[in-house]
């Protein structure tokens, strides 16, 4: 009896907290929801008796027909008759069969005697019947704070305890649209609770469509994670029913958690590959709204929503099906956010490109931006580069330069990675005043270290140019700044176990144009580290590699610790950032080993020590090779 009491809720006791409590959300009507819910949870309880009125109610074509023989003959309908009258009024409107617009159907006068009719017989409605009619009544548009709907919830409240799980989720659905009211907000409030006490006794563990509606509604409401990992195991049980459209609707719900979780993940990788696997069946838009699931959980951090054979899946959608310019720069906009490199993708825009290069001169400037992220995200030049690169110099938004707030800089750090160095551009984002307008804005330190690694760039790579830089008080700045953020050196002590002791590991340099570098160390010709005396060093102070004295037969080696972050999180390729500082320094003279900070740290401990000296030589012997070269 315990137990039992803890499934019956109060309805008092719940009212009491709803008028404490508000909870509010409103979304359109879904119709597919109202059609599924058309079923068994929803028949009429009382068996159809043939007679004229309800038989000429049933065979009924329009719905000013209903609505007559509602105004001649009401005072004599019963719960079935309203009721049929209620079904085919929206059978018609639902098949696209009424030619009277829901408004003039609320407001028809006999309409209205309809709901009276249906309140007199309250006390003969049973709950499946006030559900249907909340159904039917919502659909046409009658308001939350009408009378008769009122009444329905009133005797939905009174069977609160009775519900189905597919009643609730069907109920919260109705609701959403309901303006607040006392009783609405107290069943709000009780549906996720009844849902939650009910659930295990009620569930269906066998029916995977209803599984997965199922935990869209655990996944928007405050249910227990109890509740949440029923429905999840019962799910991954019948993994291999889950269909496309199933799959879809089990990512959404996902989705929408607002807490992280790790028991979705086996059912969520399960999905997407159900996904992948299944593209076909998919529409565009499907395909990029899923990817744009992904995209947003990934930028939150939550890595277990990615998925590597969905995004190239949504690569290859584009590339079978020829979905062409635009919507193929969309999906490697999604791809370039999640870090996610598809050169089959860049290969096809580059083709679109070459046969029309007005795709990329006339494009808006969310594509052209997006386009060239990609195509240097990937460091990656698709064929027949040269044509691509004369498009992408023409193009309408980067000759007019009229929107100042786009990502100009951004911009222009891609274009150097690519080795484009457009003269106009770099004028327009080194000038005094865009930089006083972009480093206004709130205080970002991304913001700010682009534009230091463009300075070096433009310094370094592109030795030509006359124009203007940016102010020196600003770039000293930024480069003062540089490096204070990083705490931690964790080959450190590898580094220096590896080499031989502290007196062969520089650890937290600079150069004199800003670079910040994590070690340093000197190697003599036959891979053989060199100690040097070190200056004692703290954090107020800067050690600047050109002011080391170093032997004239030595070369230095600089080591910079890449966190995952700053490769492509489907391959080892280094992004942009990454990549341009490395070329910048080796542009300098120097020699630099990056290391992958999470492949190191997935290292057994007796492998660690090996892998570092290991790409320490291997940059040796690398730099002897070209020397022995040009001796030849």
């Amino acid at each position: 009896m315990a137990q039992k009491a803890v499934g019956l809720l109060s309805f008092s006791a719940i009212s009491s907290l709803a008028l404490r409590t508000h909870i509010a959300r409103r979304t359109p009507l879904n119709l597919n929801l109202l059609r599924c819910l058309s079923t068994k949870d929803l028949q009429p309880s009382t068996s159809t008796m043939h007679d004229y009125l309800l038989q000429n109610i049933k065979i009924s074509r329009d719905t000013t027909d209903v609505l007559q023989i509602v105004g001649s003959h009401h005072n004599i309908m019963n719960v079935r008759h309203v009721m049929q009258a209620l079904r085919c009024l929206f059978d018609l409107e639902k098949t696209g069969k009424c030619h009277m617009p829901k408004k003039q159907i609320v407001k028809n006068p006999d309409f209205i005697k309809l709901c009276k009719r249906l309140k007199s017989q309250v006390r003969a409605i049973s709950l499946n019947d006030a559900i249907e009619a909340l159904k039917i009544v919502s659909y046409i548009g009658v308001p939350g704070n009408s009378t008769i709907v009122q009444v329905l919830l009133q005797l939905v409240r009174q069977g609160v305890n009775d519900l189905s799980l597919q009643h609730i989720v069907f109920l919260e659905f109705i609701m959403k649209n309901f303006e607040r009211s006392p009783l609405v907000d107290a069943l709000r409030i009780a549906l996720p609770l009844v849902f939650d006490a009910q659930l295990s006794l009620k569930i269906d563990r066998e029916n995977v469509t209803s599984l997965a509606t199922l935990l869209q509604y655990a996944c928007e409401k405050p249910v227990s994670d109890n509740s949440i990992n029923i429905i999840v195991s019962s799910l991954q049980n019948l993994a291999s029913d889950i269909d496309v459209r199933t799959a879809a609707n089990i990512v959404f719900a996902i989705s929408d958690f607002k807490k992280q979780s790790q028991s979705f993940q086996a059912l969520l990788s399960h999905c997407w590959q159900v996904l992948a696997e299944n593209m076909n069946e998919c529409t565009y838009i499907e395909m990029e709204k899923l990817l744009d699931c992904m995209v947003k959980k990934h930028k939150w951090k939550e890595v277990q929503f990615y998925h590597e054979e969905y995004a190239d899946a949504c690569a290859r959608y584009v590339i079978t099906r020829d979905c062409g310019f635009e919507e193929g720069t969309y999906v490697l906009k999604k791809l370039t956010r999640l870090g996610h490199v598809n050169i089959g993708l860049i290969d096809y825009l580059g083709e679109k490109i070459v046969n029309n290069p007005k795709l990329v001169q006339e494009c808006k400037s969310v594509i052209y931006f997006s386009l060239v992220s990609g195509i240097a995200n990937a460091d990656y030049k698709p064929e027949s580069w040269d044509c691509i690169k004369d498009a992408l110099l023409t193009n309408n938004v980067l000759c007019s330069k009229e929107k100042v707030g786009l990502p100009w800089l951004r911009l222009a750090l891609d274009f150097a990675l690519l080795d484009i160095y457009c003269p106009d551009l770099l004028q327009f984002v080194l000038q005094k005043d865009f930089l006083q307008q972009f480093l206004a804005r709130e205080y970002n330190l991304l913001d700010r270290l682009q534009l230091l690694l463009l300075y070096q760039a433009v310094v370094t790579m592109y030795p030509s140019y006359s124009g203007i830089l940016p102010p020196k008080d600003m770039i000293d700045a930024v480069i003062s700044q540089n490096g204070d953020h990083v705490e931690h050196f964790p080959l450190q002590a590898a580094l220096e176990r590896g080499l031989g002791g502290p007196a062969y590991v520089w650890t937290r340099l600079v150069t004199k144009l800003g670079h910040f570098i994590d070690h340093l160390v000197v190697m003599r010709k036959g891979g053989y580290p060199v100690a040097m005396n070190q200056i004692p060093n703290d954090s107020s102070s800067k050690t600047y590699i050109e002011d080391l004295l170093i032997p004239s037969d030595s070369q230095i080696i600089l080591i910079l610790c890449m966190p995952a972050s700053s490769y492509a999180v489907n391959c080892q390729r280094l992004r942009t950032v990454s990549l341009l500082t490395i070329r910048t320094l080796e542009t300098l003279g120097y020699s630099v080993v990056p290391v992958n900070l999470q492949q190191w740290i997935n290292l057994p401990d007796y492998e660690k020590i090996p892998y570092l000296m290991q790409n320490i030589k291997m940059k040796c012997d690398t730099m002897e090779s070209s020397e022995a070269n040009i001796v030849h």
